[in-house]
């Protein structure tokens, strides 16, 4: 099991956010989304010079671009998600805004995101390079062997 490219669909008025985070739950996968096209009509992002860290902008945004990550880790003998989601989208008079997101993200129309998951593994790995070389590389996965809970906030504490 590699990477694998998936497309999620988003029905108008469904939070882009917590569509994705459902998505994660069906596996130990790591995600990275790598893109999203539609239209917003709810975002709230980070603004640390903002009251209250946060800004909730409303209307009708084209999406220009979605991307992020969530990566398993291990802390305390439980797996944990971490991660978060950045978009930029242009407003109806052109202008362009963007930050992370740290709350509602809806759809104003059927939005699609791609994401490429691979598996979270606890096993040592090996890699040769070709024929001719003397080095090896290897590389080392800590792994949970009975994870309690999986803690899958998409907003960042």
């Amino acid at each position: 099991m590699g990477v694998a490219f998936h497309i999620i669909h988003v029905a108008t008025g469904e939070d882009i956010g917590t569509k994705i985070m459902a998505y994660c739950q069906q596996g130990l996968r790591s995600v990275g989304i790598l893109s999203g096209t539609g239209v917003v009509s709810t975002a709230t992002l980070r603004r640390p010079s903002a009251p209250g860290g946060t800004v909730t902008y409303e209307g009708r945004f084209e999406m220009l671009s979605l991307s992020g990550s969530f990566l398993l880790t291990e802390r305390e003998g439980l797996l944990h998600r971490i991660g978060g989601i950045s978009i930029s989208f242009a407003g109806p008079d052109g202008r362009v805004i963007g930050g992370g997101i740290v709350g509602l993200l809806i759809a104003a129309s059927p939005v699609q995101v791609v994401v490429c998951s691979f598996p979270w593994s606890g096993s040592k790995t090996k890699k040769r390079k070709r024929e001719g070389s003397e080095s090896e590389v290897e590389s080392e996965h800590q792994g949970v062997h009975n994870p309690v809970a999986v803690n899958n906030s998409i907003y960042p504490n």
